[in-house]
């Protein structure tokens, strides 16, 4: 199969889809959420989690502030809200007002998680690290929660589990349609 040279700063894009999740944060009561493709797994045991947020960024400032976020895993139906979420600033006003979504509660954390989501990850800020043109926040998971119908020791991708929203880059997302086992 013939291959293709890439522009080397589409290496993100090979490693995609994984589910994009939004990114709560408060600051002084102040809530706010940010779409985000970059955050992956990065210990087991602590369980830690890794955010890339670029510092201009309201989001980068909150969590840099509060050593606090929650990573938010939506659905296929929170398309158009996740979207917006990337697409306007939390300077401009309060996200979970424009996108229509519900602010929840957290079990350890103060800023609110959505309630819409399928799972939530609470995290607070244990290392911050300066990687080219954005900070990679990494959190230890706190607290953790999904639903029963779309979770059970992984995303059930034949159910509810398979409707998680994955980031293709721009304005392109997909869902699992198949989940597979070896």
């Amino acid at each position: 199969m013939a291959k293709r040279a890439l522009d080397v700063r589409q290496a993100h894009r090979l490693l995609s889809p994984g589910p994009v999740t939004l990114l709560s944060s408060q600051y002084h009561g102040q809530p706010n959420l940010m779409a985000v493709a970059w955050a992956a797994p990065v210990s087991l045991d602590p369980p830690l989690v890794g955010v890339a947020i670029q510092p201009t960024r309201l989001t980068h400032e909150f969590v840099a502030k509060s050593d606090q976020f929650a990573l938010n895993v939506p659905h296929i139906e929170l398309l158009a809200a996740v979207h917006r979420c990337g697409l306007v600033s939390g300077r401009d006003g309060d996200k979970f007002e424009a996108t229509g979504l519900t602010p929840a509660l957290a079990a350890e954390i103060d800023p609110p998680l959505v309630e819409e989501c399928l799972g939530h990850l609470e995290c607070g800020v244990v290392e911050r690290v300066r990687l080219g043109d954005h900070d990679f926040f990494i959190g230890q998971v706190l607290a953790l929660a999904a639903e029963e119908e779309a979770f059970d020791d992984a995303w059930k991708a034949d159910e509810e589990g398979g409707r998680t929203l994955h980031h293709l880059g721009a304005n392109l997302y997909a869902s699992l349609a198949k989940g597979y086992r070896a």
